[in-house]
């Protein structure tokens, strides 16, 4: 939903560009992904603001690589951007049938298995990647879980969102519901988090992200200390040579909180960031993560 967040413009009615994307919904899954990789240079070509804050956050996290590879990596990232905004739709209003002609492969089930044996239910953890929505989507057939969210300002994309993960049977708890957050943790529910956003200074500490002193949630330790609930990080992906995606649960991340809400923070910004390495073109770099800067550290977008 954050492909929504960061490129819908706000000029337009609602309506206008969900009926264009449900149009692309009935046509081949293959003219789709082409559609979808269009999109994404066309935002490329016609947002130079997301281009700068794309192209600054690449060359932050990966200093190693040369300009030519922060350029080759900018322009896949873009072209995943718009299949994700594709995905996103097919999420929505893709049939069960045509659904079931979908690759998809689910390792590590076995973490989560032996998870729910303890009973307090389990944070997965995961990164924004552009086919979260569609991985929701196919995880949701098969297996009941629930989102932590917060709902979009368009009260019809808010509606619409809604409407489909309680269709698929997942449960939605706003970001500020605590209560009821601990609540499904207590029915040893599996929770859908996605940690890295930037909430700010009040709620945060810095630690390292891809070497980068970030500001990183300190909520997952306090749940994780309210609840005794197991962290189980995610990484899934769109497959690059079929229509399919891979899906990975990791296992549990133990010795959790520490005594240190830093080295808690740093633990979980290098889980995510190991799955971000392993594909960085599918990550939504277009998102100001690095937008709370520790005190007289200049700001970089």
């Amino acid at each position: 939903m954050k492909q929504f967040e960061l490129f819908y413009p706000s000029t337009w009615p609602a309506w206008m560009g969900l009926g264009c994307l449900w149009l692309i919904t009935r046509l081949p899954i293959r003219w789709q992904m082409q559609i979808g990789k269009g999109i994404g240079k066309i935002i490329y070509l016609v947002s130079p603001q997301l281009r700068h804050i794309s192209k600054v956050n690449i060359q932050l996290c990966f200093p190693e690589k040369s300009p030519q590879e922060h350029q080759q990596l900018l322009k896949k990232n873009f072209a995943s951007l718009g299949i994700g905004i594709i995905e996103t739709a097919m999420a929505w209003w893709i049939s069960d049938n045509r659904l079931q002609h979908c690759q998809v492969t689910l390792s590590g089930l076995e973490h989560a298995e032996a998870a729910f044996a303890r009973g307090k239910g389990i944070i997965l953890l995961g990164p924004h990647f552009t086919c979260l929505e569609m991985v929701g989507r196919l995880l949701g057939a098969k297996y009941s879980f629930a989102v932590l969210y917060r709902p979009h300002k368009k009260k019809l994309l808010a509606y619409i969102q809604e409407r489909f993960r309680k269709k698929y049977g997942i449960r939605q708890i706003a970001r500020h519901e605590i209560r009821y957050l601990l609540k499904t943790l207590s029915e040893n529910m599996a929770v859908w988090y996605a940690y890295d956003i930037d909430a700010g200074e009040k709620k945060s500490v810095f630690a390292p992200f891809f070497g980068i002193q970030t500001a990183s949630l300190t909520a997952v330790s306090r749940l994780v200390t309210m609840s005794n609930t197991t962290i189980l990080p995610i990484s899934f992906y769109r497959l690059d040579d079929k229509w399919g995606y891979e899906i990975k649960l990791l296992p549990a991340i133990n010795n959790f909180p520490s005594d240190s809400l830093i080295e808690d923070a740093t633990l979980l910004n290098a889980t995510l960031e190991q799955s971000i390495r392993d594909k960085p073109e599918q990550y939504i770099w277009q998102y100001k993560r690095f937008k709370t800067r520790p005190a007289g550290e200049k700001r970089f977008y």
